[in-house]
């Protein structure tokens, strides 16, 4: 099978892969969505765990077709051709997906319009463990706030970039998450800007928004602060 660079599309070939990406959690009997479900190598192994019903999401009108014509005979699977951007929020369990790097953070957060108990996601190694990083990690930032306040991100297995065709350039990650919340427009203004400049003390970071800064914060780097520290900064009134 051919993959389009367009589409961002790497398949994984081993299947002790997939099948240990489908452990990750139980889906018997439950409703399960996969984001760019492609061939169905994964889709196979998700339906032989038992789900109540499996809708497949896929952009490639091909991979779609093929699809349709191997799961034809399944009263329980259901097809989208499209992208999952675009799709209307509805109901289901749990979500897997093994998605473009070019696009996970798009995915990711789109899935705070969704209602679902958990998603299963392969992403590029680097950007998980920055999902996943806390503070006074090299890598804790921006995404790592972020990603926590809406997810309880818990992190998975690495899966070697030998284990996709074609083979990509850097290892990928299982991660499963959990849906908390979005956030709010001030939340969202006080992070960027505090990771922006994350080095700064958190006086200096925001000199440029209104914000109550608890007097044990002023001199701390954002990238030493906890979830909780962050959000106890307030607009000013």
């Amino acid at each position: 099978m051919r993959a389009k660079k367009s589409l961002g599309q790497n398949f994984i070939k081993n299947r002790d892969v997939l099948k240990k990406e489908a452990n990750l959690v139980s889906i018997k009997d439950k409703i399960v969505l996969e984001i760019g479900a492609g061939d169905g190598r994964l889709s196979e192994i998700l339906l032989s765990r038992g789900p109540k019903k499996l809708f497949l999401v896929e952009l490639d009108g091909e991979l779609a077709d093929i699809l349709r014509k191997k799961f034809a005979e399944k009263e329980n699977v259901e097809v989208f051709t499209g992208d999952f951007l675009k799709l209307n929020p509805f109901s289901v369990d749990i979500i897997f997906g093994n998605i473009p790097y070019y696009i996970s953070s798009k995915i990711i957060f789109r899935l705070l319009e969704w209602d679902f108990k958990s998603a299963v996601l392969i992403v590029q190694k680097e950007f998980g463990e920055k999902m996943a990083a806390k503070p006074g990690d090299s890598n804790y930032g921006r995404l790592s706030v972020t990603s926590q306040i809406c997810f309880e991100v818990k992190k998975g297995f690495v899966v070697f970039k030998e284990n996709f065709f074609p083979k990509p350039k850097v290892d990928s990650i299982a991660i499963v998450l959990k849906k908390k919340r979005k956030l709010t427009e001030w939340e969202e203004r006080l992070i960027r800007e505090l990771y922006a400049h994350k080095n700064k003390t958190v006086e200096n970071a925001l000199k440029k928004i209104p914000a109550e800064i608890p007097e044990s914060l002023r001199k701390k780097r954002p990238r030493h602060m906890s979830i909780e520290a962050v959000l106890s900064i307030k607009p000013k009134q």
